[in-house]
């Protein structure tokens, strides 16, 4: 096929359209891009924000081991729905660190009132004090003291909201008869 100016046109505007395209798609494709990173941090927010506005989930606004508001369950959602990551207790092993709340996590807590219809109180998130290695500081762990108004350890169906969120995703799901957790439920989703 002969070489003509339209051609030479044609094969200029096809690399131009290829170039875009795989620019786009390097934008929207996520892990590690800023335009990723801005997509993630979106979503966070927006999960955190339904979080704020549905009823039915209560998130705890004190610590029962300790004094520390900006580190409370409602701050940590409130400082996610801001774009802030959440703030770790002074006394936990990984003391005042922000850290981002995974959107598995805020999407299985949502979930867990919208589809499983748990009215759910919080505890905490990635505030308090949890063992060295808790998935709650790397902000992938909820803890639930309260379910449908009862508490855990006193009548609560505490093992049908666990069995929720392993539905949702969880894989570390401990409540009543596992060590430390006779007073709430800890649901937390997989490391990536």
């Amino acid at each position: 096929m002969p070489v003509t100016p339209v051609t030479t046109a044609r094969r200029r505007n096809g690399a131009r359209l290829l170039v875009a395209a795989l620019a786009a798609a390097t934008l929207t494709a996520g892990a590690g891009t800023a335009a990723g990173a801005g997509t993630a941090a979106d979503s966070r927010a927006a999960l955190a924000k339904k979080i704020l506005n549905t009823r039915g989930i209560t998130l705890a606004t004190v610590h029962p081991g300790g004094r520390h508001a900006a580190s409370t369950a409602r701050q940590n959602i409130v400082d996610t729905a801001n774009g802030k990551g959440a703030l770790t207790s002074p006394w936990s092993d990984k003391p005042n660190r922000r850290v981002l709340l995974d959107t598995r996590m805020l999407n299985g807590m949502l979930k867990l009132r919208t589809q499983h219809n748990y009215r759910i109180s919080v505890s905490e998130i990635v505030g308090g004090d949890h063992s060295t290695n808790s998935r709650h500081y790397a902000g992938l762990a909820v803890d639930i003291n309260y379910i449908n108004g009862r508490h855990v350890g006193s009548g609560a169906p505490h093992r049908a909201l666990m069995a929720a969120c392993k539905r949702l995703g969880a894989n570390e799901v401990l409540g009543p008869g596992d060590r430390g957790h006779s007073r709430h439920v800890h649901c937390a989703w997989p490391r990536r």
